[in-house]
């Protein structure tokens, strides 16, 4: 007899964590789980566990479909309320999801997994690893299972920040409300004595060349964007860079005849390489440039990460080597220097439960390519663990409901 969806799905969890379990968090016995069913639509928490055997056992027999811990640490985990928990310390947590990329709307599972993908290595090594500081023995990344990453700062300095100080870390690596009077400093460049008076006119200068952090970030954003647009004219310049639609086209003209006219041998691109001040653009334009440059630069160059997760000192985060309910696919926990080699439509499945085939019907629209398997539309069996994943992306249906519906 031929099992149900529900199931199949749940054998498959049950095997799964009989024969494979999970990664169990540091500080175990600290950590506040909580646990979402197959048959309910809500989280049940407030539950702690004495050791690694106790809450394999409750994987075992209560198969859930998402299981998560807390990020913070508590002296009364499995206290019924939050008052009651006695509240230690927190990880610090960075989460990026496929949702909230640029175009996600527009790309496949696999356009979105590659993509995040990517993030995850910037968000890794210009901010975590980079301007943060962090050591890599002190970062745990693990795929969601679902359609992102997430990382798991496990540091004694991170430990006791408060929410308002986890938000402006988060506003750093998304460079929100980017101070550019920071980034290009203001010099004196000429003095003039006047009858009763002295007057300082000031400039702006270009970061220096190797400056760190978002000086060096912005440096290279802008010899890279203007690079760009000495072959562009306005309407291509405006679809590639949306934020110089605020900019009319003869400010726009003005500003690339600045920067490429050349001037006795050197052009103004030229000059800012080697140092120059925005003087090289003509001050009526400055400001026009720089609005563009706010505009455009810290969302391309910062990481966009779920600020609501990282501020919040008492979340729960997908527990490392679990299943993931909606995919079937293993919450995978990796080093960052693993990251580059991972695959998750590859790495992130469970071949070896339930070996037995099920038989289903891809949906018509579907081609992807699943643990070296090419799935296209149409009826075809496939080993369990590539079924289930379908079945639960619902990118396949049961082929009895494929005919009652057809």
């Amino acid at each position: 007899m031929q099992m149900s969806v529900e199931e199949l799905v749940q054998a498959h969890f049950r095997a799964y964590y009989q024969k494979v379990g999970t990664s169990v968090p540091s500080r175990l016995t600290e950590r506040e789980f909580g646990f979402m069913f197959f048959d309910k639509g809500f989280v049940r928490r407030h539950i702690g566990f004495t050791s690694e055997q106790d809450l394999h056992r409750f994987l075992v027999n209560q198969v859930p479909a998402h299981a998560y811990h807390s990020t913070a640490y508590y002296v009364k985990p499995g206290a019924a309320t939050m008052d009651l928990k006695e509240w230690r310390g927190a990880d610090l947590i960075f989460d990026l999801d496929a949702d909230h990329l640029k175009g996600a709307e527009g790309m496949t599972y696999q356009e979105m997994l590659a993509q995040v993908k990517k993030e995850m290595h910037h968000l890794l090594d210009d901010f975590i690893l980079g301007d943060l500081g962090f050591s890599e023995d002190e970062v745990l990344v693990c795929f969601s299972g679902g359609r992102g990453y997430h990382a798991h700062v496990h540091s004694p300095r991170v430990h006791q920040l408060k929410s308002h100080e986890r938000s402006e870390i988060v506003d750093f690596v998304a460079g929100t409300d980017l101070d550019l009077d920071w980034v290009f400093t203001k010099k004196v460049a000429l003095s003039k004595d006047f009858k009763i008076m002295k007057k300082d006119f000031f400039s702006s200068s270009m970061p220096e060349a190797g400056a760190g952090g978002w000086r060096g970030r912005i440096r290279r954003g802008v010899l890279t964007m203007l690079a760009d647009l000495e072959f562009l004219e306005h309407l291509e310049a405006k679809a590639r860079y949306p934020a110089l639609a605020k900019m009319k086209e003869p400010a726009y003209q003005e500003i690339k005849k600045d920067l490429f006219f050349d001037r006795g041998g050197k052009r103004g691109i030229d000059m800012l390489r080697e140092g120059a001040n925005l003087d090289v653009i003509n001050d009526r334009n400055q400001k026009a440039f720089l609005e563009w440059v706010r505009a455009e630069l810290p969302p391309r160059l910062g990481a966009q990460v779920d600020e609501p997760v990282t501020r919040d000192i008492k979340r729960l985060i997908r527990l490392p080597g679990s299943l993931h309910g909606k995919t079937a696919l293993r919450v995978i926990p990796m080093r960052a220097s693993q990251l580059k080699d991972f695959e998750p439509l590859r790495d992130a499945l469970s071949p070896e439960l339930l070996n037995e085939t099920v038989r289903v019907c891809v949906n018509e629209k579907t081609s992807i390519d699943l643990g070296g398997t090419r799935i296209r539309p149409g009826e075809m069996d496939l080993p369990s663990h590539l079924a289930i994943f379908l079945l639960l992306r619902k990118m396949a249906t049961p082929p009895q409901e494929s005919e009652q519906q057809a």
